[in-house]
């Protein structure tokens, strides 16, 4: 089974961009790491600063997320640079449908 998990950040005004960079970045190291990923998705709106990551994860690999190093560093990296906490929200991945 393959989980979705959404990690969200709010940037402070005038962060948006370096937020996206250094998540960008994360997420490209991430996956190399670990190329069981099926799917990772980078999102945001400029407008309100959110900057979200969807990744479709194997089930274990989701829960190991937290406790990966990386990830560490990528949170102490922009910590300075978001309003409030990042959101985090894992989701049993039901289907998949492709046009």
């Amino acid at each position: 089974m393959s989980s979705l998990v959404e990690f969200t950040l709010h940037a402070k005004p005038g962060h948006y961009e370096e937020v996206a960079k250094l998540y960008g970045e994360f997420a490209k190291r991430f996956q190399e790491k670990h190329p069981s990923d099926e799917l990772i998705l980078l999102v945001g709106d400029p407008a309100s600063g959110l900057v979200r990551g969807i990744g479709v994860l194997p089930h274990g690999l989701a829960e190991e997320v937290n406790s990966d190093e990386d990830f560490a560093a990528f949170n102490d990296s922009v910590s300075d640079l978001i309003a409030g906490p990042p959101e985090r929200v894992e989701l049993d991945l039901l289907e998949i449908l492709k046009a």
